[in-house]
This record gives structure tokens, C-alpha cells and sequence, in this order.
């Protein structure tokens, strides 16, 4: 099996390639923060949303981000730290999939929280195990899938950012306030000017730098509060089956166990992206080790109250943006993360970064992962009828979740989770429309 070439040169001999080249500390721990800045909104979301869905305290939602923010973390270090058999070694972040609120939910408000534990403890064994025999399919995956998944989880993305600026209720009073989308364009506004003028290390931190600022302007005009840093515990975290004993129930497994198909194809989609990005060929023990990262932190959430687990890729936009390409930054997210489920106050004033100025840098990243994918559909053969086809119908169909949420809503719950994950539908799309029009190449 091949795989496209990556768009970077491989290093030259003797020298450590991009992803294992060991940055000085103080820069590295300045990088690491940025990507933990990036990722953070999109790592705490879930547990605040289904906590609420479930009617839980303040307390208890608390107790969930605390919780999540500690697995993600572990699961970032095995992801770009490696260990044994799990983790890829690349600059990948782990955390909370938005795909698993909607089961969670609906499990939870049906059956209960020990009920969706129990689910969880059964998907991720299988995710681990049936991890090495999904990687074998990424012969299914030439530059036009490729292009086509990359750019479609960047175009997914941006409404998650948008949203973040405007509000998520259309219908609401201040949704689309104007002094949001100001603070927001201006957040942008200083990436830009950072990323155009300044050089070596304060260019790489420029959506950081602009992130502080942007969160000072914010506080300072009214856009967000610190008032709730000094609340609650300084340190805290819950303990094992805090909801109760794991409980099985197979109509719920089954449901989980879609979801958890779903993030298998994302996954290898993340894979993929990030190889393309670093420059670092990515096979089927590399998508297999990113595989049981994913499935063995969903598999500890039936134990540890957590989520279902899935390989970011908000942070690979960052990567191309900055072209630091070591995967050590990212194993300094993995420590700021456990950090910021420990220490509360820490993970408290992280998430009073006004929502506005998140969303500014979500957009900037997510907007350059896109780019990364129309990169690769750069070197596909358009003049071919059947690779255009191949991606106008992948794009368009995958899109539509994000443009219409509810579009699949009256579809039973099983067809409505798969094709409410717009990337999961694009790249099955992709995949079966290339295997369609070129037969030979899929199976050579």
C-alpha cells in the first residue's frame, strides 16, 4: 500500500525529522499554551452541554469539565507522546467529540447516566480492538479523498467558530451583537498585523498574542467577567463511577457503537490530515495507534465519568499556520490540560475568555486546515469528470449538517446520528464514489 507524498521534504539524514525536532522551553511551553488556547473551547463545550441537557447542578457540570479536561490530557500526552502501542508521535490533540452529546442525552434522560457509562466502557473496548483492522482500509484514501476529507472538516468547523461570535440561537435578542462581531474582527484584525510583521517566535505566537489581548479588550468593555475565577475549590477532581456502577443495555451500546464508527472514520481523516501538514507519512500502524488512543480514554470514561474521545483536528489549522511542526507543544498541552482540571481556578479563568475572541481564532485555524485540504486537491486531475464529481458530491452532501443541524432529524435515531457528522458522510461519500470510478487504483 501507498500513500500520497507529503508536501514537505523529509529531513536530511542524521537530523530529527519536523514532528520530533525538541524546541528550547520556554518557546515550546509559549506553543504549547497557544494550541491548548485553540482547542480548550472545543474541549469543555461538551461536558457543559450535556450537563445541562441532564438537568445536573452547577456543581455536578463542574465536576464533569473537571474530569473531561483530565482525560483529554492523558490522551494528548499517549497522542503525541506515544506510548507502547498508543499514540501516533504526532501534534495531535485529544478531546470531548461532539458527536457523542446527542447518545449521551438521549441515554441519559431514557436509561441514565450509569446506563451511558456502561456504553461507553463497551465502545471503547471495541474502538481498541478493532482499531488495527480499520487502518487497513486507508488504501481507500488517495489524494482526492484526502483533499476532499481535509478540506470538509475545515469547512465543518468554521460555523462551530461563527457561532462562537454571533451566539447559537438565531432568534435570540443579541444574537449577531455588534460589539461581539468588533471584538471578534479585531482579534483577527492583530492576528493578521502579528502574522505580517512580527518575526521568529512572536510570528508563531500570533494567535496567542492576539487571544490575550483580545481577552483584556473583552473583559475590559464588558464582553466576559473574571468575577467567577475565586469561586469553589482551588483543587478537585471526582473519583471513579462518581454517577454509580456501569450499567449494560444493548439497545444503547448499539447506539454508541455507531457513533464510535463515525469517529473511526474522523480519526483517520485527522491522521491523514496531520501527516499531510508535518510532512510525515502516515500508514496503517500510525492510523491503528491514533485508533486506540481514542478508544482507551473512551473506554476509561465508563469508569471516570467522562465523554466519548476523539482526535481534535482544530489544532491542525494551527500547525499550518504557524509550520511548527514538533509534536512536543502538544505534549505540553497534555500537561496544561490535567493542570486545568485540577487546579480549578486555572481552568476557570481559560474558560472567561470571551466567546467572541475564541471564536475569531477558531475561524483563523479552522480557515487555514481548509486551505490545507484545497492544497491537496491542488495536484488532483479536474480535467477527469469522475475525481470532480467525486468531490462536488462529497463536499455538498457532507456540508449539510452544518448549514442545516436538524435536516435529518425525522430519520430513525440511528440514521439521523450517522448522517448528522457531515465529515463521517463526506468521507464515506468519497470513499465509495472512488472505489466506484476508479476500481483498479482502489484495489492495486
Amino acid at each position: 500500500m501507498t500513500l500520497d507524498k507529503p508536501d514537505h521534504a523529509a529531513a536530511p539524514p542524521g537530523e530529527p525529522r519536523p514532528d520530533d525536532a525538541r524546541l528550547p522551553f520556554w518557546p515550546m511551553v509559549l506553543l504549547g499554551i497557544q494550541h491548548t488556547l485553540v482547542m480548550y473551547a472545543g474541549a469543555v463545550v461538551v461536558p457543559i452541554v450535556v450537563g445541562a441537557a441532564l438537568g445536573l447542578t452547577a456543581g455536578q457540570i463542574a465536576d464533569l469539565v473537571s474530569i473531561d479536561l483530565v482525560l483529554a490530557g492523558i490522551g494528548t500526552l499517549l497522542q503525541a507522546g506515544g506510548v507502547w502501542k498508543f499514540g501516533i508521535r504526532m501534534p495531535l490533540v485529544v478531546g470531548a467529540a461532539s458527536s457523542g452529546i446527542a447518545p449521551m442525552i438521549a441515554v441519559g434522560h431514557s436509561r441514565g447516566l450509569p446506563t451511558v457509562y456502561g456504553s461507553l466502557l463497551v465502545a471503547g473496548v471495541v474502538w481498541v480492538l478493532a482499531a488495527p483492522y480499520f487502518s487497513m482500509l486507508l488504501r481507500l484514501f488517495p489524494a482526492v479523498v484526502t483533499g476532499t476529507v481535509i478540506t470538509l472538516i475545515g469547512l465543518t468547523l468554521l460555523p462551530v467558530g461563527i457561532r462562537l461570535v454571533a451566539g447559537s440561537d438565531s432568534s435570540a435578542s443579541d444574537y449577531g451583537r455588534l460589539s461581539h462581531i468588533a471584538l471578534a474582527a479585531a482579534t483577527i484584525a492583530l492576528m493578521v498585523v502579528f502574522r505580517r510583521f512580527l518575526r521568529g517566535l512572536l510570528g508563531q505566537l500570533s494567535i496567542l498574542l492576539a487571544l490575550v489581548i483580545g481577552a483584556i479588550a473583552g473583559w475590559a468593555t464588558g464582553i466576559g467577567t473574571l468575577a467567577h475565577v475565586e469561586d469553589g475549590s482551588i483543587v478537585g477532581i471526582i473519583g471513579p463511577m462518581h454517577f454509580g456502577a456501569p450499567r449494560f443495555d444493548i439497545p444503547s451500546i448499539l447506539l454508541f457503537l455507531v457513533i464510535v464508527f463515525v469517529l473511526m472514520v474522523e480519526g483517520s481523516g485527522q491522521g491523514l490530515a496531520v501527516g499531510q501538514v508535518v510532512g510525515k507519512p502516515v500508514g496503517p500502524e500510525e492510523i491503528t495507534r491514533l485508533l486506540r488512543v481514542d478508544g482507551l480514554m473512551t473506554l476509561c470514561s465508563g469508569f471516570c465519568n467522562g465523554f466519548v474521545y476523539t482526535t481534535f483536528g482544530q489544532n491542525i489549522g494551527l500547525i499550518a499556520m504557524t509550520r511548527v511542526r514538533s509534536r512536543y507543544p502538544v505534549v505540553v498541552v497534555g500537561v496544561l490540560l490535567i493542570v486545568c482540571g485540577v487546579l480549578r481556578p486555572v481552568g476557570r479563568v481559560a474558560a472567561a475568555i470571551p466567546a467572541p475572541v475564541i471564536g475569531a481564532a477558531a475561524i483563523m485555524t479552522f480557515g487555514a486546515l481548509a486551505v490545507s485540504g484545497i492544497q491537496i486537491l491542488a495536484r488532483v486531475d479536474f480535467e477527469r469528470p469522475a475525481n470532480l464529481t467525486i468531490v462536488m458530491v462529497s463536499l455538498g452532501v457532507g456540508l449539510v449538517p452544518a448549514f442545516a443541524p436538524g435536516c435529518y432529524r425525522q430519520l430513525p435515531e440511528f440514521a439521523a446520528v450517522f448522517l448528522g457528522s457531515g465529515v463521517a458522510t463526506g468521507t464515506l461519500l468519497a470513499v465509495a464514489l472512488n472505489a466506484a470510478f476508479h476500481p483498479r487504483l482502489t484495489n492495486s
